[in-house]
């Protein structure tokens, strides 16, 4: 599962706008104890939050998902993971690599943990984004402040090929 946060203000109310999405694709490569590669897509325009509206803005003007259908990380540098990948192995480690997203690819680091349970690998994180970074036009609306960064979050289950 993929998706963003935002934070909001709504009329004069502090909120968030969430979406989410199973549609990702990729995998990882793992030799010994390092991660050699990492490879992930998603579907933009799967990702929906509790609001049609804001779904509607989010693939139309903000993220032009005509345009830009997907989006995409690459493994940049080698991970040192820190322990084999064998059952109930912990690890964080900080991963680089490479984020394509409408369009613009741009360099990004960020944290990620991963734990392997019943022969599945489960790795959580976020990645802070800018939006003017990726050419993003500002979200916002005229009774709809959004702030000029979010995150993409994720949940992704791995296993064995």
């Amino acid at each position: 599962e993929l998706g963003y946060r935002v934070a909001e203000v709504l009329f004069g109310v502090d909120t968030e706008g969430v979406g989410r999405t199973g549609e990702v694709t990729g995998g990882i490569t793992i030799e010994s104890t390092t991660m050699t590669a990492a490879s992930f897509e998603v579907d933009v325009a799967s990702i929906t939050s509790d609001d049609g509206r804001r779904d509607g803005q989010f693939r139309g003007r903000i993220m032009e998902t005509d345009r830009f259908p997907t989006a995409s990380f690459e493994l940049s540098e080698p991970v040192e993971l820190g322990v084999e990948a064998t059952e109930g192995a912990d690890t964080t480690v900080e991963i680089t690599g490479d984020l394509t997203m409408h369009g613009v690819t741009r360099p990004v680091t960020f944290d990620v943990t991963a734990r392997i349970t019943g022969g599945r690998l489960g790795v959580l994180g976020s990645i802070p984004v800018v939006f003017t970074d990726f050419d993003i036009a500002d979200p916002s609306l005229p009774a709809i402040r959004v702030e000029p960064d979010g995150l993409i979050e994720f949940v992704l289950v791995l296993t064995p090929a």
